[in-house]
């Protein structure tokens, strides 16, 4: 992921447009995984698990006392060493959570602001509906919003297709997913990322 936001990145700096962030925007998928709720909780509430998952990492450093929770902050590592950081801004117990991703205090570049929201549903009683959203806003005003709907959303739509699909095996087995697992079971992901307002 953080090579493909680098890519995006330059992009965008090389248009070197001005001008104020346009609304959120968002990309969302959802996969149903064979588990209870409650034990999909358990794995998504352990907030060092994402390198298990997610395409890319390597490891997942938790980096503030609190472990769980509104404030617990992570950094998640690629093969070469770069990370991302995240950090719990809502918290639902049993649901679950939003983080912020970001670069120090400053939001994860392109964007004015950027989140991903993790929510688990019930599907009957040994199964789970893993809903991933990423909302964000771009500066640039009319041109950003356009470039975010043409460029940033589908190629984050595509990624959450793998991370889903990464949740699921590690969900359903307790392994770490592979590339394998991922192209196997990323039919199954169902995209939908509809235009949003609001924090």
């Amino acid at each position: 992921m953080t090579r493909l936001l680098s890519a995006l990145v330059a992009i965008l700096l090389l248009a070197g447009c001005g001008g104020q962030a346009g609304g959120l925007q968002q990309a969302r998928v959802q996969v149903q995984a064979d588990l209870p709720v409650a034990e999909a909780w358990q794995l998504l509430s352990e907030f060092s698990l994402a390198h298990n998952y997610v395409p890319g990492l390597t490891r997942t450093e938790i980096v503030s006392a609190q472990t769980s929770g509104v404030g617990a902050h992570r950094r998640v590592y690629d093969a070469d060493g770069d990370y991302l950081e995240e950090t719990i801004t809502a918290w639902e117990e049993g649901r679950g959570f939003t983080i912020r991703l970001h670069d120090g205090d400053a939001p994860m570049a392109p964007f004015e602001q950027v989140f991903f929201d993790y929510r688990l549903d019930a599907a009957g009683s040994d199964s789970t509906d893993i809903t991933l959203s990423l909302r964000f806003a771009m500066p640039w005003g009319g041109l950003g919003a356009w470039l975010g709907g043409t460029v940033i959303r589908p190629a984050m739509e595509s990624e959450l297709v793998q991370v889903a699909a990464g949740m699921k095996a590690f969900y359903e087995t307790g392994r770490p997913a592979s590339d394998a697992d991922r192209e196997r079971l990323a039919p199954q992901v169902v995209v939908s990322g509809d235009a949003v307002e609001g924090p």
